[in-house]
């Protein structure tokens, strides 16, 4: 008689864990699925409201998910994004976003910081195409339409995309287009050392600008997205939110850097 209550008991207890092991799975899986959003990221405490679950659950989650590698912390430990074994989990059969779709959350957070024109850039052989973006509909701005050509080494957003790319190609172009300027390796070795481009015209328009490069999942680049305004609105506006422009630009580097760039939409040279 007490080895049958000994042994219900214990089919209770391993009933009840294996109740409680099914809760905690549905849980990780709720954490998980709430990433899949353009969502920039997510706390603990924001977590924990949306999904109506304690702080230690969700804590619990969270740490599941980073030590499987579905998620990353962010450098202040605050945040959390996706990690790139959440590729695992694609279909082959989906088409990745191309690098207007992946941006297009980023664009519109830019515009919001800044109220200024904001633009998409890819390269084209010895130039540059915008593909998208947002025009201010402040006064003084520099019209630009999509599908524009510019120069390389023109505008800050074709700039950083020349920056990254190697010392050879960079030379080869150099020797194409005739630019001898001694002060172009210079401002390559400011760009890298940086992470953007950044270009004030004092001629007109007078414009101000800055552009960051964005990366594929093999460290190639999709291009670069920018933000600019004439300088007399501009340029001390800028100075004071750059630190949040970075923070923008690198969500927008944690999600690209999941994808690998499209020949159709990211490359066209």
């Amino acid at each position: 008689m007490f080895y049958e209550r000994r042994m219900a008991a214990s089919k209770k207890e391993q009933g009840a864990g294996e109740r409680e092991l099914n809760k905690a799975t549905v849980r990780v899986l709720q954490v998980l699925s709430t990433f899949a959003s353009d969502a920039s990221g997510y706390g603990v405490t924001e977590l924990a409201l949306m999904l109506g679950m304690t702080k230690n659950m969700t804590y619990r989650a969270l740490t599941t998910l980073v030590e499987q590698g579905y998620l990353v912390r962010e450098k202040d430990g605050s945040r959390y994004q996706l990690g790139y074994r959440v590729l695992e989990l694609q279909n082959p059969l989906v088409i990745d976003p191309d690098f207007r779709h992946l941006s297009a959350p980023y664009v519109h957070r830019l515009h919001e910081l800044t109220g200024e024109s904001i633009g998409l850039v890819v390269r084209a052989g010895d130039y540059c195409v915008l593909i998208d973006g947002i025009e201010t509909r402040k006064h003084g701005v520099y019209r630009v339409r999509v599908g524009t050509l510019f120069n390389l080494w023109g505008p800050a957003s074709g700039r950083v995309i020349l920056a990254n790319d190697d010392d050879d190609a960079i030379a080869d172009h150099v020797a194409r287009q005739g630019n001898d300027d001694a002060g172009l390796i210079d401002e390559i070795g400011r760009i890298r050392a940086q992470g953007f481009a950044r270009v004030a015209r004092a001629t007109p328009p007078q414009m101000v600008s800055v552009a960051f490069p964005v990366f594929d999942i093999d460290g190639r680049l999709h291009g670069s997205i920018s933000v600019g305004g004439p300088r007399e609105r501009f340029e001390a506006q800028l100075d004071r939110q750059m630190p949040e422009i970075h923070e923008i630009v690198a969500d927008l580097n944690r999600r690209s850097r999941l994808f690998p760039a499209d020949d159709a939409g990211s490359e066209l040279h």
